[in-house]
């Protein structure tokens, strides 16, 4: 649906089906038929070399320029970027090449409008990096379109597919943070200070060297984590970790739960807890406020129970919850891997589970919990060095 706005245009689409053709040339004619598709017939959208072919000090030139032009007469120079196959930790090199050739073009008295990244696909990870180095879009086959020019005033967004169908039967890289032995490596990254290398990382999450490095290669592929030539990883940027973990984590499907009511509220079950004789940990709301400084207000109230149980069973009938269908106020779950408890903290009487496992479950979690993950995160950014999300 296309909404008009004063001087700028601004659409969202629904997601496309994925085009074939994954060559360069094939590559940016999608491109131009994507961006002529969204925009009303006023406008023109043309292919071509409107910048005479100027090489950048270092000898970089663009793969493709395209010329838009509003109803009013005012145009922009748009720089494409073609990739095969693209990843977060290149999206730096390439916004520093578009940099320097639209200062090259300056120089010769050619203003560059925008830029964008062209590739088969372009992931979440991919483009909160686009965002963050401020290239002005991205396109992919699948469907995910982002133009934002200054002048002409233009917004696009459509929204394609979220993963690849894209595959290389010989690319044996990690794709996926599924599963528990990766969950071990992301929540040790959270909690082990930098410098840190393979092995001992390895050691520290209980996992073997070769899933280790596994994972590590595909975090600094994602720009997760900096890593040293001899491949130590010296510095994490723990939000950008927990946000490409919950891509493939999710807490009401990685971990098997059982939704219970106990009649008697919250406050009878969480004091029952203490008296609890098998393992359990705290997580959602419960741990996050417990996570939180006195004195600050949490920003929902609680309004259910999450919790990891050893015995989930034994633990239902020492408490004496009821599996309900509706008005559910305790979710009792049996964990993905043990990890949840062997890296939990104390905090009281009680067990928590650790803060980026809170974090976590918080945003994939139902409700208000992405409110309560943000507010927690903003707690460990001002505490705990890597959390902050510009961290280089």
């Amino acid at each position: 649906m296309r909404q008009r706005v004063p001087q700028t245009i601004m659409f969202h689409v629904s997601r496309n089906s994925r085009e074939r053709g994954t060559g360069e040339i094939e590559l940016i004619s999608s491109a131009l038929r994507a961006i002529r598709s969204a925009l009303p017939s006023t406008w023109t959208v043309e292919a071509g070399a409107q910048v005479p072919r100027i090489e950048s000090r270092r000898g970089y030139v663009p793969d493709g320029q395209v010329l838009i032009t509003a109803p009013d007469g005012a145009s922009a120079t748009v720089l494409l970027e073609c990739k095969s196959a693209v990843v977060p930790r290149d999206v730096h090199t390439v916004a520093k090449q578009l940099e320097h050739y639209a200062m090259a073009a300056e120089e010769h008295g050619f203003e560059i409008g925008g830029s964008m990244l062209v590739a088969p696909f372009v992931s979440p990870t991919t483009r909160a990096q686009i965002e963050r180095h401020e290239l002005m879009g991205w396109f992919d086959l699948t469907g995910n379109l982002r133009l934002r020019l200054d002048r002409p005033a233009l917004f696009l967004d459509r929204a394609g597919a979220d993963r690849s169908g894209f595959r290389d039967p010989a690319d044996r890289l990690l794709k996926s943070l599924r599963g528990p032995a990766a969950a071990k490596v992301v929540l040790e990254l959270c909690d082990t200070p930098v410098p840190v290398g393979v092995r001992d990382l390895a050691a520290r999450a209980q996992v073997g060297a070769a899933t280790s490095a596994r994972v590590l290669e595909l975090l600094h592929r994602e720009a997760v984590i900096t890593r040293a030539e001899d491949g130590t990883v010296t510095a994490v940027r723990r939000r950008a970790l927990v946000d490409r973990w919950v891509q493939d984590y999710k807490v009401t499907s990685s971990n098997e739960v059982i939704a219970t009511l106990d009649p008697r509220g919250l406050n009878h079950a969480m004091a029952a807890l203490s008296t609890v004789d098998s393992r359990v940990a705290l997580t959602g709301s419960a741990a996050a406020r417990a996570y939180l400084p006195p004195g600050l207000t949490p920003v929902s109230p609680m309004v259910s129970l999450s919790l990891y149980a050893e015995d989930p069973i034994g633990l239902m009938e020492h408490l004496g919850l009821r599996p309900v269908e509706r008005g559910m106020n305790v979710f009792v779950m049996r964990p993905y891997d043990d990890v949840v408890y062997t890296r939990s903290r104390k905090v009281g009487e009680l067990d928590y589970v650790a803060p980026a496992q809170v974090v976590a479950d918080l945003l994939t979690g139902p409700g208000r919990s992405t409110e309560e993950a943000e507010q927690l995160m903003a707690v460990l950014e001002t505490g705990e060095t890597g959390w902050k999300n510009d961290l280089a």
